[in-house]
């Protein structure tokens, strides 16, 4: 049994620390909870152990500016840092995360909090990756949330959540039901009649996919016009591909629907990370490319060499941030290396690290680039090889499907 977990909270408001700690009691057996209300409190408390979690105020008494988050990333460095505030919504997170991992907004609920607490420590190795750290709080200008996905984030948290009232929001979106409907309409999911309206799609693609992928189809959208080394075009195709190819996979194993739903976004989500670098950083991206081609070297090996980071790690630990279910992070943080995985489970990292390699075995896009092997050693050790013709089969039936149509 591993030790407790030890975590701090600091806040000028005392009667909000006691409410905590009364809220908290029933965890205190499985972990260490200690309170800070001042600076010769949470520095006493910062020299007394290592904290997992350290939740605070932007300003608390005897701090100056930013001196409180220097001193926590300074002193813990191994702690997963928390920002609680009436100031920080989903909307200006961003301009925090050079100091902070998650991001909660007074007043909150407990079980918000403690929610958030738990699939923090479960992401541990996603937040503490200095490497991505490091390539996010570099960055000048990071994507922002599409004023759609904080609508639908709105919408979705209510409890009688009307398929009528999504479709209508979707619709008044022009380029972002364009995209969805694009989608929806692929041979990929065979349907008999064509889809017209927003309302059908958002049935067929479902509530719980939605928001992730009115971000992807942001993002996507936002970049075609910036001067890119590669084809966003031809990205946006893979990313569909790999989803659909690894949703395959899973419904073939008896995967159950929220875990083929998962499956779906992350194969959508997972080269995100690339866009954000191609935009962030231009040169050294046309840089990295060239390498590839020329090196025949895999694009992650690349992006380390010249930046230190991967668009694995980068997209993984923005969609952490912006608070996506832990299966989904990990499947875009492992989609290059399984070996990273907790789990020797089929899982949606699984699907999508075979689906990604399937996709550029059977289109090849670029003869340039060097091919993205599977790790056949960590998939025998786990038995997945033997699985691997089948799924292939799978796979390339659909392909065929789909190019028969288009």
């Amino acid at each position: 049994m591993g030790r407790s977990k030890n975590i701090l909270f600091i806040d000028n408001d005392k009667a909000q620390l006691e409410m905590l700690d009364k809220q908290l009691s029933a965890l205190k057996k499985r972990w260490q909870v200690d309170y800070a209300s001042n600076k010769d409190e949470t520095m006493a408390l910062l020299r007394t152990r290592p904290y997992d979690i350290i939740a605070m105020e932007l300003q608390v008494d005897g701090f100056e500016g930013d001196e409180l988050l220097d001193e926590i990333k300074y002193r813990q460095p191994g702690s997963i840092r928390f920002i609680i505030s009436e100031s920080v919504n989903s909307e200006n997170c961003l301009k925090f995360v050079k100091y902070a991992h998650q991001f909660i907004t007074k007043p909150y609920p407990q079980s918000e909090l403690i929610g958030k607490i738990k699939k923090s420590l479960r992401l541990k190795n996603v937040f503490l990756n200095e490497r991505a750290a490091k390539g996010i709080a570099s960055i000048e200008e990071l994507p922002t949330m599409p004023e759609l996905f904080m609508k639908l984030e709105r919408e979705l948290s209510k409890e009688d959540v009307l398929i009528s009232n999504i479709g209508k929001m979707i619709g008044e979106d022009m380029s972002m039901t364009a995209g969805l409907l694009k989608l929806v309409n692929s041979p990929f999911f065979g349907l008999y009649s064509k889809v017209t309206n927003p309302e059908q799609a958002v049935t067929l693609l479902g509530l719980d996919n939605l928001k992730g992928l009115v971000l992807g189809i942001h993002l996507f959208n936002s970049t075609k016009e910036v001067n890119i080394d590669f084809s966003i075009e031809e990205l946006g195709k893979h990313c569909q591909y790999t989803a659909l190819m690894a949703r395959s996979i899973i419904k073939a194993e008896g995967g159950s629907n929220e875990q083929a739903e998962h499956t779906f976004l992350s194969g959508f989500l997972h080269d995100i990370g690339k866009l954000v670098l191609a935009t962030s950083y231009p040169e050294e991206y046309s840089t990295i490319l060239s390498i590839v081609r020329d090196s025949n070297i895999p694009i992650q090996e690349a992006e380390k060499d010249i930046l230190s980071f991967t668009h694995a790690e980068v997209g993984a630990y923005l969609l952490a941030i912006w608070g996506f279910e832990e299966d989904i992070i990990e499947a875009i943080y492992c989609h290059h290396d399984p070996q990273r995985l907790g789990s020797v489970d089929l899982s949606p990292a699984v699907a999508i690290h075979v689906a990604n390699s399937f996709d550029h075995e059977l289109r090849v896009k670029n003869s340039d680039y060097a091919p993205h092997l599977l790790s056949a050693e960590w998939l025998e050790q786990n038995k997945f090889s033997a699985k691997l013709p089948e799924w292939l089969q799978i796979c390339a039936e659909i392909m065929e499907e789909e190019t028969d149509e288009t």
